[in-house]
């Protein structure tokens, strides 16, 4: 009687043990998942078939690491943790913060050496000057700058397309659809940088992610006025149980209202904005229009 005992525990013991670990090794994949959802590839390598491309892979690695560290002390302290979300509003989701830091490094060094040629044929110590220091610290700036402007014409064209995402979403969920349903329709049915940024949220989602928290990310990804009252108000309707297909006829009129606004705004602006090359190019040939005749007569007179 003691030994079947001792079996029971035994086998009771093994069971809560390998529960244990099953729920564990669980927890571990859904956050290896979360990892590597939120990297988007930074740091994963191709598929490796031979010998020779794995050790040429990680050669490239490995010298990209080492450019990276030394463009980060020419960066400021915390400019690779916000590349990183740089980089995912930007739509470069398979680059590494360290490889977009080796580019500049590169972009450096080339623009230096065309810096230094030139400055050879200088006709001043000035200029030397000038184009030698200004090279490197040009060609440094470069990618930043046009990282930069690659984050902001996407942004723009996100909020443009916000008041057709939210129009859809609303019909989709009007018609008896999930939130999650909806948002994964509308993103195959739209196309551009705000249907790959709710893709990537949706696959958040799908490995595991709270809803409130991959609208969080969201609206990190994609800063703009509209698509954060839409991951505001989305979140605080699943919180309050608030309706979510009247809180997305609202968000829709709202979207339509500050898209209409901003075009007005750049209609304004127009007319200020082609006072220059009207000046610049117009002027000038009307200029020769009307005054040309005059002067030829006033030359001939003269030379007469």
């Amino acid at each position: 009687m003691t030994g079947f005992a001792l079996l029971i525990s035994a086998i009771v013991a093994a069971s809560v043990l390998a529960a244990a670990y099953g729920i564990r090794l669980g927890r571990r994949a859904t956050t290896q998942a979360l990892a590597d959802v939120s990297a988007y590839g930074y740091g994963s390598t191709a598929p490796i078939t031979t010998l020779r491309q794995a050790k040429r892979g990680q050669e490239n690695l490995r010298l990209e690491r080492v450019m990276a560290r030394l463009a980060q002390r020419l960066s400021p302290a915390d400019y690779e943790k916000t590349l990183q979300l740089r980089l995912l509003q930007a739509g470069l989701y398979t680059m590494r913060p360290s490889r977009f830091l080796a580019i500049r490094l590169l972009s450096a060094l080339t623009f230096g050496a065309f810096g230094m040629m030139y400055a050879n044929h200088a006709p001043n110590v000035g200029l030397k000057l000038m184009m030698g220091i200004g090279g490197p610290v040009l060609g440094f700036l470069a990618p930043d700058s046009l990282l930069s402007g690659r984050i902001r014409r996407r942004l723009d064209r996100t909020e443009r397309e916000c008041a057709d995402m939210i129009d859809l979403l609303a019909i989709t969920v009007q018609s008896g659809l999930g939130l999650d349903q909806a948002l994964k329709v509308t993103a195959e049915r739209l196309d551009g940088p705000l249907a790959e940024q709710v893709r990537l949220m949706l696959n958040e989602i799908r490995i595991g992610q709270s809803r409130s928290e991959a609208m969080r990310r969201l609206a990190e990804r994609a800063p703009t006025p509209t698509v954060r009252s839409f991951t505001r108000s989305m979140s605080q309707s699943e919180s309050m149980g608030v309706s979510i297909g009247q809180t997305l006829k609202a968000l829709a009129v709202d979207a339509r209202t500050r898209k209409r606004l901003t075009a007005e705004e750049l209609a304004q602006k127009a007319p200020i904005k082609m006072i220059f090359p009207l000046a610049a190019c117009f002027f000038p040939g009307i200029l020769i229009i009307t005054a040309g005749p005059g002067v030829l007569a006033l030359l001939k007179v003269l030379g007469s």
